[in-house]
């Protein structure tokens, strides 16, 4: 089969795509044709080697995530995947071969502690698609059974929408915890989990500020429906919300870029009681005093993955129509290097890029 191989760390180049063995698929593993895979920001951290270095010294363990196996090389990255089911193993109970299927970003064990605790977005003893099994940069990929949801979706929305829209839900369903009508401020809202986070707020019946360095974004984001956009590279960004928020703050605010004077706006603009979420930038010191926390009541709630919930919440959502993520740009597999340029460097870069391995 025609896949993608990583065997070291560093730019596009490292993205190895030709002629690999098919994968071997076990008795309760299910074979499928992968139609359509998307390219996301963690891929870039994966192949660069950021991902390799930042949980090293976090955890202490090189290259490991709390809780899960460290980062193997060769990789087959692409977290996102969606197909038809080719062949089932004799364990397998409910998918059929010609089943429409997406997998999950983010399985759960359901056996470990965290998921028993209701935390099952922080399983242990679980391989991730792309990070510590071969993921979907692929023309066929064999996972468990349980690693699959059957569904009617298009195959391009499906492979864009679960690893980013799943994690948004949980970011705006179970950490903000939202009510209808709050105000949520999004850092880096032009980005993949930037723009899902804004779909599901909507959906949730919020009002929602974003925020994005480029002016050109502005409109684009008005359309997919933030009701306030905020260009940070101008001096008033901090009056607009204000004014915006009638002088209250914001209800909830999820920081995406990383940027210390972001996180830092988060903080300064939120309303009593309000939550917020640091997502971006993994390895920087939030700009966070005590007083902020005792002044404010201010909760901090991190944020890892997504539960099956989540997941299922996604697919239905998707299968209803009333959730469609913005696609930038379809490329074959083999052009993979260049949608990762694609990510790095467009400067109007709003919604996912997808690949699909089958084309020419």
């Amino acid at each position: 089969m025609k896949a993608v191989r990583l065997f070291e760390f560093g730019g596009p180049d490292k993205l190895v795509y030709g002629d690999y063995p098919m994968p071997e698929a076990g008795p309760g593993d299910v074979l499928v044709k992968v139609l359509a895979t998307s390219v996301s920001r963690w891929d870039l951290k994966y192949r660069t080697g950021e991902v390799h270095e930042f949980y090293g010294k976090a955890t202490g363990h090189h290259g490991g995530i709390a809780g899960r196996k460290p980062f193997p090389m060769p990789m087959q990255l692409g977290r996102d995947a969606a197909g038809e089911v080719v062949s089932v193993g004799s364990a397998v109970c409910e998918l059929k071969p010609g089943d429409r299927v997406v997998g999950l970003a983010h399985p759960d064990n359901p056996r470990s502690s965290p998921a028993i605790r209701d935390l099952g977005n922080l399983s242990t003893g679980v391989d991730l698609p792309g990070h510590t099994m071969f993921g979907a940069y692929a023309q066929y990929v064999a996972r468990p059974e349980r690693y699959w949801i059957k569904t009617t979706v298009d195959f391009d929305q499906a492979a864009a929408s679960m690893w980013a829209c799943a994690t948004a839900h949980h970011v705006v369903a179970r950490r903000l915890g939202v009510h209808m009508n709050d105000t949520i401020l999004i850092t880096g809202a032009s980005g993949g989990m930037g723009t899902a986070t804004m779909l599901m707020a909507k959906l949730a019946g919020c009002t929602v500020i974003a925020t994005t360095r480029n002016a050109m974004k502005a409109d684009p984001l008005k359309r997919l429906g933030a009701d306030l956009v905020v260009v940070t590279s101008r001096p008033d960004t901090a009056a607009q919300i204000w004014e915006f928020t009638r002088g209250e703050g914001v209800d909830g605010a999820v920081e995406y870029t990383g940027a210390t004077e972001l996180m830092r706006l988060c903080i300064d603009m939120m309303r009593l009681g309000g939550t917020f979420c640091p997502v971006g930038g993994e390895m920087k010191e939030i700009p966070l005093r005590v007083i902020d926390i005792i002044g404010k009541e201010l909760n901090v709630h991190g944020v890892r993955g997504s539960t099956r919930n989540d997941q299922r919440i996604v697919v239905e959502l998707l299968e209803k129509g009333r959730l469609k993520m913005p696609i930038y740009a379809t490329l074959p597999l083999s052009k993979v290097g260049e949608a990762h340029r694609l990510l790095e460097e467009a400067p109007n870069l709003i919604g996912r890029i997808i690949l699909h391995p089958w084309a020419d």
